[in-house]
């Protein structure tokens, strides 16, 4: 059986430990002389290492009917490498069929995926503990990895079941369902757009994007990092289309970070820097908690340093117009020189604590200048407000916007 894995992982064995309380052992009340049952791990360490694989082979004969055993291969690109080929470090990586059929032997029989084991499929590719049978054609032409995979020339001996060969791969079952729902199915994606909320989009994209990224489905995986950027958008255009929207976004720390680490592991660099700005504006004691989906404690101490920038930025960039007011060159009255209306909304916005240099400024009645010092004002907001988007991922130690697509895009 042909095995993919990015990072192959070795077999868990069974604790000796909890042997001793399984349901077949008796319980002993009091003294006794009578001997214990001694644990299965003890029965099983009484055979040979070549008994043992003969063990093994037979029950994996039982385990597939009409399949031979056989050395399992490890497809990479480097070619097919089998227990006792390539250096070492390979070598070291790679779980042996005995230690897989010992460690699963006691586990649930894999079962057929009741959607996507299609009755013409010319390929099983098993995932975890569930056989999916697709059309090897299918995710050729839509899968640059899956179409060298399966150009691979197949073993003499290759496991195959119901007459399909069969393909091993080291991803999460619920993942590689949505892979296939979003190739076979038309309308997949017409159950999110938009307007949906960013925690509904990453639980739809999230294994879409992971696996197209993995098997370089380019427009699956585009369709994917635009819902996203959709939520956290990569333009100062884009942050003004989603600004104006009747139903402001209000998002959760915890989803927040959960797209950070999404936008991580998948390579959408453009996403992270609005991320941190959001999560920027979220009370000190949240960077304090430790959550099993957090993300790291140094990028938790780089959203506080850009959170203290980005108060800077604030102050000498997007709302300079309050704290250092000037009059428009049309104005025709002094009295507008004399105003106190920005001095005193700047204090409001000091009072109010949360840096947000990005949000647009509304109170322009309450300057108390004339139509041309509110339109002057107006224009150098806006210019400020475009050069702290143009700084954002600066203030959080990221590069260039610029250099994040590139990244995004190789």
């Amino acid at each position: 059986m042909v095995s993919l894995s990015s990072s192959p992982k070795r077999s868990g064995h069974l604790d000796r430990r909890t042997m001793h309380n399984s349901p077949e052992d008796p319980v002993v009340a009091g003294p006794s002389t009578r001997a214990l049952p001694r644990p299965r791990s003890s029965f099983l360490g009484q055979f040979s290492p070549e008994s043992m694989q003969s063990f093994h082979a037979e029950h994996l004969r039982d385990f597939f009917p009409g399949s031979a055993s056989h050395r399992s291969t490890i497809w990479s690109t480097t070619g097919d490498l089998s227990p006792g080929d390539g250096d070492s470090s390979q070598q070291e990586n790679f779980t042996p069929p005995t230690q897989y059929a010992s460690a699963n032997h006691s586990s649930m029989q894999p079962s057929r995926h009741p959607e996507f084991w299609l009755y013409d499929g010319s390929i099983v590719l098993s995932v975890q503990n569930t056989l999916f049978r697709v059309h090897q054609t299918i995710l050729a032409n839509h899968s640059e990895i899956f179409s060298d995979l399966f150009t691979v020339p197949q073993p003499r001996g290759e496991l195959t079941l119901d007459g399909c060969h069969m393909v091993h791969l080291q991803d999460s079952e619920k993942d590689f369902e949505d892979l296939l729902k979003a190739v076979y199915v038309p309308d997949h994606f017409e159950s999110v757009t938009v307007e949906s909320d960013l925690e509904s989009i990453l639980t739809f994209i999230s294994g879409i994007l992971r696996l197209s990224t993995k098997y370089m489905i380019r427009y699956l995986r585009q369709r994917c990092i635009t819902l996203l950027l959709s939520k956290l958008p990569h333009t100062f255009a884009g942050y003004e289309a989603k600004s104006i929207t009747s139903t402001a976004d209000r998002y959760r720390s915890d989803t927040i970070m959960r797209a950070i680490k999404l936008a991580r592991e998948t390579n959408v660099p453009e996403a992270i820097p609005y991320a941190y700005y959001c999560l920027s504006r979220f009370p000190h004691k949240r960077f304090l908690k430790e959550r099993p989906d957090d993300i790291s404690w140094k990028d938790k101490m780089i959203v506080l340093i850009g959170r203290e920038r980005l108060q800077w930025a604030q102050m000498s960039l997007s709302h300079k117009f309050l704290l250092v007011f000037q009059r428009s060159p049309l104005c025709q009255t002094s009295l507008c020189a004399h105003s106190r209306g920005p001095h005193s909304e700047w204090h409001e916005i000091e009072r109010l604590g949360s840096s947000h240099p990005l949000r647009a400024y509304e109170g322009w009645d309450n300057l108390n200048v004339c139509p041309d010092c509110i339109s002057y004002c107006k224009a150098r907001h806006l210019e400020g407000r475009k050069e702290v988007w143009k700084y954002l991922p600066t203030w959080f130690e990221l590069p260039t916007w610029e250099e994040l697509r590139d990244a995004q895009n190789s």
